[in-house]
């Protein structure tokens, strides 16, 4: 699916494990996630969560993770600077799938903590 937005407006999720315990980090698509300051929000550090364990968590696949409907709670949270955007696209569960959003209605959907996140 070709997405017809700027990619500053595509909302990666990018899943990161520390311990077993899976969070979520929103940024737009023209950042990049400062792991710095994920892991100071996780409180321990990061690494690179497992691809089963995100789809046995969440119920999605890599490329596809949503910000919301996980099978369990997972943490989450939400660079600042999406909240300069209209609107946002974020995965819907699958690779070739988005969903547009206002993002304050999908921050407080995902129930993230909004902090800066990006580098």
């Amino acid at each position: 699916m070709r997405l017809h937005s700027r990619p500053d407006r595509q909302i990666p999720g990018v899943p990161g494990e520390t311990s077993g315990k899976l969070f979520l980090f929103l940024v737009s698509g023209s950042n990049q996630l400062d792991l710095a300051r994920a892991a100071a929000l996780a409180g321990e550090p990061l690494k690179r969560a497992d691809p089963r364990q995100i789809r046995d968590q969440t119920g999605f696949a890599i490329g596809g993770v949503a910000p919301i409907g996980h099978l369990i709670a997972i943490p989450a949270f939400a660079d600042e600077t999406l909240l300069g955007f209209d609107r946002v696209w974020a995965a819907a569960g699958a690779h070739d799938a988005v969903f547009a959003a206002e993002p304050h209605a999908m921050i407080k959907a995902a129930q993230a903590v909004v902090a800066t996140l990006a580098v």
